[in-house]
């Protein structure tokens, strides 16, 4: 089952996805489809990235520095070493979090 909060994420994927292969069908002018093109490119990234912090394969789980508990999500959220910025590391949802002063395993938050 997927967390409520990428499930949503996903049907923004797709109706935005619908709208820009609208725009490409209709050869609408170029800024629109870049508009468009734009608008897919984030939504995808943030797909990506709730799935990885939330769902991540098995190959991605390599990556993962620790594991918080993040509140907005009410969920566990894997964090990458990737995800950090300066002393900080940004958490799937979007919010910026500590690295947690004991560190446990990835495998133990599951």
């Amino acid at each position: 089952m997927l967390h409520p909060v990428l499930e949503e994420a996903v049907d923004t994927l797709l109706t935005v996805w619908r709208h820009y292969d609208d725009v490409t069908r209709r050869r609408a002018e170029h800024r629109v489809r870049a508009a468009a093109r734009h608008k897919l490119d984030l939504e995808r990234s943030r797909v990506n990235r709730l799935r990885r912090g939330l769902h991540p394969e098995t190959r991605e789980l390599e990556e993962v520095a620790f594991s918080v508990r993040c509140p907005s999500l009410d969920a566990p959220v894997f964090i990458r070493e990737s995800d950090r910025t300066g002393d900080d590391y940004a958490c799937p949802c979007g919010d910026v979090v500590a690295r947690p002063v004991a560190v446990f395993p990835p495998a133990e938050m599951t």
